[in-house]
């Protein structure tokens, strides 16, 4: 029986292979998956065929080698990490779904049918190696083929595999086994409790068996071999080497620094990957139901997002407060729309978070600032952080906030109905999405207008009054700003609708090319369209400057920086407007 699961397995996949190929007929999705390959040859695939990697094991040889094993500990140590938060959230908090998940096409066909739970049980841990297989493949390319911790690229893949494959089979088991305890009895509560307890209470023990049994710290604080050292051998002393030891012996293949530590390595970590899978096998838990109400769940979402409709809270939609009351006798009907999309909005994105949030960073940056070296230090943390968020937002915030026309394109002949103007049913789609970035990037704003002032190096030209009026007229720059960045993607869904559709309902190499050809066009059309209020703004900072001696030059450039992109902005909603009144969805093919 398993052999013809593993028939049903690779037909579904070939299948899947050959209707891709096909959809390459379209140019779109063609020049999606030219631009999804190149950007995979020139990250990824060219450091491996083209740059030579260097001779085997010329990188980190152990975790004692002093300084060459930084890099070493540093990734068990996020590895560590990451395995206590995935290991403590599948005891504590699991999620509904099952253990194993099947698509309704699979329940449909295969829980009828004369199968056993365990040879279902085999069949989904066979199709998840594919997946399992292709992401240590793509983990082994993002980290460079691993030259700076020693190996090969194909230890480093196998390495993977030992990892992600133990990981699921863990979370598998667990959510077996809380599923058995659930059935028997144990209720949500004093499981957590139980599992709660026990965690804190090896914490303790860790931590206690550290203070007592740690080695004395080195006397060269600076040294980074040093310090390597010392972490590499707090932890394998006393009961912390005993928590980790199933941790160390997961990752002892891949950080192998050559074959003879690789075969080493390589045979406990299999016996602990062979354990799980017998406690997996062993795991006589029922999984049908919770099966068929995931598929159903899955399939409601993928409808939802394929009408438009799509909520990232997974929940069932509850009554929320109105944002703000709409005037009865009537009004602007752009703010009609605004108040439609916030509602659709997550709940989380409402004005109270955002002052919430203001006065949290405010707060923060204030006990940064009046306490020792150590938190002022910090601040320089907290710009850094602040102006990154800042970019992200310009960059990537248009594509991520879609509470506009890319949300409603399903629902665009209703809109037509409207007695509105083009120009005005996009600057209302639009709305939504603008307030949400801006204040994200207020919040940016506040926190490095905040974090900078106390910082030596830029005490001279920063002063308070300087940070207040650049912050301020960033401040007034950031909303129209983001509309302009926002009517990138919304022309380019009135242009392209079967692209800006795609985007949203599938996955894969061109689609994912797609995302990245809309990404650029809006860099490459932003930078057009900032240029020219960037030549007027510097210009008008210099002549007001030499006229002024600097009083008010600021506001001058600023002024005029709104003025160009106001224009923009201006000529924009026209074009889009008439783009509107002539779109016709039923004319194009959404696939």
């Amino acid at each position: 029986m398993i052999q013809a699961l593993l028939y049903l397995r690779l037909t579904s996949l070939k299948n899947h292979l050959v209707s891709t190929v096909r959809r390459m007929r379209h140019p779109r999705y063609l020049v999606g998956a030219i631009a999804g390959a190149a950007y995979f040859w020139f990250f990824f695939l060219r450091r491996v065929f083209l740059v030579s990697p260097g001779p085997t094991g010329a990188g980190v040889p152990a975790l004692d080698a002093g300084a060459a094993a930084i890099p070493a500990l540093m990734l068990f140590g996020m590895f560590t990490l990451f395995a206590l938060f995935r290991l403590g959230a599948a005891w504590l908090a699991p999620s509904d779904r099952p253990g194993v998940a099947f698509t309704e096409a699979e329940i449909a066909f295969l829980f009828p049918a004369p199968v056993s739970r365990r040879t279902l049980i085999h069949f989904k841990l066979l199709s998840s190696q594919l997946t399992i297989l292709l992401s240590s493949v793509l983990l082994t390319f993002l980290t460079g083929r691993g030259r700076f911790l020693g190996g090969n690229p194909l230890i480093h893949a196998v390495g993977w595999w030992v990892i992600l494959s133990t990981l699921n089979l863990h979370t598998i088991g667990a959510a077996f086994t809380v599923t058995r305890l659930t059935e028997g009895g144990l209720s949500k509560a004093r499981r957590q409790a139980v599992v709660t307890g026990l965690i804190l209470l090896l914490i303790a023990a860790a931590g206690y068996a550290v203070w007592i049994t740690a080695p004395a710290f080195p006397d060269e604080e600076g040294s980074p071999a040093a310090l390597v050292q010392y972490a590499a051998s707090v932890t394998n002393t006393g009961l912390l080497h005993w928590l980790l030891l199933p941790i160390k012996v997961v990752m002892g293949p891949f950080l192998a620094p050559d074959w003879r530590e690789f075969f080493l390595a390589l045979g406990p970590a299999l016996l602990l990957l062979a354990a799980h899978y017998v406690w997996v096998l062993r795991s006589e838990t029922s999984f049908e139901e919770a099966s068929i109400a995931q598929a159903e769940k899955r399939s409601r979402l993928l409808a939802a997002a394929r009408a438009g409709n799509f909520r990232l809270a997974r929940g069932p939609a509850r009554a929320r407060r109105e944002p703000f009351v709409l005037s009865p006798a009537g009004g602007r009907p752009e703010l009609a729309f605004l108040w439609k999309n916030l509602l659709a909005s997550p709940a989380f994105l409402s004005s109270r978070n955002f002052l919430i949030g203001a006065v949290l960073i405010a707060a923060g940056t204030n006990w940064l600032q009046h306490g020792d070296e150590g938190r002022r230090a910090a601040l320089a943390a907290v710009a850094g952080m602040a102006l990154f968020a800042s970019i992200y937002i310009l960059l990537l915030g248009p594509q991520l906030a879609r509470q506009d026309l890319r949300g409603d394109l399903t629902h665009a002949d209703i809109l037509k109905t409207y007695p509105l103007q083009g120009w005005q049913v996009m600057l209302g789609e639009m709305l939504t999405p603008m307030a949400i970035l801006t204040a994200l990037l207020w919040l940016a704003i506040l926190a490095a207008a905040l974090a900078l002032g106390p910082m030596p190096r830029f005490a001279g030209g920063l002063s308070p009054g300087v940070r207040s009026t650049v912050a301020l007229c960033l401040a007034v720059i950031a909303p129209p700003l983001c509309l302009l960045q926002l009517m990138i993607p919304n022309a380019a869904t009135l242009l392209f609708p079967s692209w800006a559709q795609t985007t949203r309902t599938r996955g894969g190499i061109d689609v994912m090319g797609q995302r990245m050809i809309f990404v650029a066009g809006q860099l490459v059309v932003i930078l057009a369209a900032l240029l020219p209020a960037a030549v007027l703004g510097v210009l008008l900072w210099f002549a007001a400057h030499w006229v002024l001696g600097g009083a008010g030059s600021t506001a001058v450039a600023t002024a005029g920086v709104l003025g160009v992109v106001g224009l923009e902005i201006g000529l924009g909603l026209w074009w889009l407007g008439r783009r509107f009144d002539k779109f016709d969805l039923s004319g194009e093919t959404v696939k």
